[in-house]
């Protein structure tokens, strides 16, 4: 009989999909960043994330509020990545008895800043005990803007894969902690992320973007995504990936190779999105006028194959899996 860490998470979450039923009110189900339903006249986005002590944080790494933020914006940054609003989150908490009360007022301090700074409000949720570890998971619940989200699914051969910001600084902040090397731009990168919520907006709004998805797992991974659920290929050209200089510096002094943070690094949550190739020039321009936030154009789509390639070279991992564990090194 196989285990979960036999199969892994994501042929994990295939095989429970095909279980469950669905409605005619479900438009996107299972296997996108957010559940679109239909709630009247409107698209409701719902998506939750776990956040589990000593898997996504450790306490000597991170002060109380760096935990909440981080957990939150993991949640709102599902919403970023359909191009929705958040509204209403909600908090489930499971701790020790001996969890000192500030150590979680904290923890929900830095969850609210980030919620409320995206106009979205923690408006409840639940508590109970955990044996030894702190565990968190945020449901957030946002809606479309107008008449259109922005799903994995749409990409089409001959657009362009374009990224924002700089990738790969979060998990470079990893393992900054991880090893004891001080990188305090690294470090506020890994715990302190910021949801592109306005800049997933934008763009669900410019008809040349056809799919989009928040890079959480990696570039590499997280593009595969967008290629499975488009049912093409993708290649990426790590030549065209901007290496941001508190990167370059970290890895030289360490002896490090920064595409293998920028390719599967993780929880950077920038937006990784399908643009049409013809538009590609006018929309760097359009987006640099609308936001200070970077964007670059990193690969392209096509239907010569299908999954990911690098340099036209395919992989045989791509990124972060909780089951498998094939993080990078």
């Amino acid at each position: 009989m196989s285990t979960v860490r036999d199969i892994g998470e994501f042929a994990l979450i295939d095989r429970i999909s095909r279980l469950l039923p669905t409605s005619p009110s479900v438009l996107v189900g299972v296997g996108d960043d957010c559940a679109v339903l239909r709630f009247c006249e409107r698209m409701m986005l719902v998506s939750c994330d776990l956040f589990v002590e000593n898997v996504h944080f450790r306490r000597d790494y991170a002060q109380a509020e760096e935990i909440g933020w981080k957990a939150a914006a993991a949640s709102v940054s599902d919403v970023a990545a359909m191009g929705g609003q958040p509204m209403f989150v909600l908090v489930a908490l499971g701790c020790p008895p001996d969890t000192p009360t500030q150590y979680v007022q904290q923890m929900y301090r830095g969850m609210s800043t980030v919620v409320s700074r995206f106009g979205a409000a923690i408006v409840g949720g639940d508590t109970s005990v955990s044996p030894d570890s702190i565990v968190i998971d945020v449901t957030v619940i946002g809606q479309a803007i107008g008449s259109r989200c922005l799903t994995r699914r749409g990409a089409r051969a001959g657009d362009v894969l374009a990224v924002t910001g700089p990738l790969g600084l979060a998990a470079a902040g990893l393992h900054s902690l991880q090893h004891g090397h001080p990188a305090p731009a690294l470090r506020t990168a890994h715990l302190s992320p910021r949801p592109r919520v306005p800049e997933g907006q934008w763009l669900c709004g410019q008809p040349f973007a056809h799919a989009m998805i928040d890079i959480s797992d990696g570039l590499a991974q997280d593009a595969l995504h967008m290629a499975e659920s488009s049912k093409i290929g993708v290649n990426i050209d790590p030549a065209k990936l901007p290496v941001h200089p508190d990167l370059q510096a970290y890895c030289e002094q360490h002896g490090l190779d920064p595409l293998t943070f920028i390719l599967a690094g993780g929880e950077d949550y920038e937006l990784a999105f399908a643009l049409d190739g013809e538009h590609a020039g006018r929309a760097l321009e359009a987006f640099g006028n609308e936001f200070r936030t970077g964007l670059s154009l990193a690969g392209e789509f096509t239907t010569e194959w299908t999954g990911v390639r690098i340099d036209g070279q395919p992989l045989d991992k791509t990124g972060y899996d909780h089951f498998l564990a094939s993080t990078p090194p």
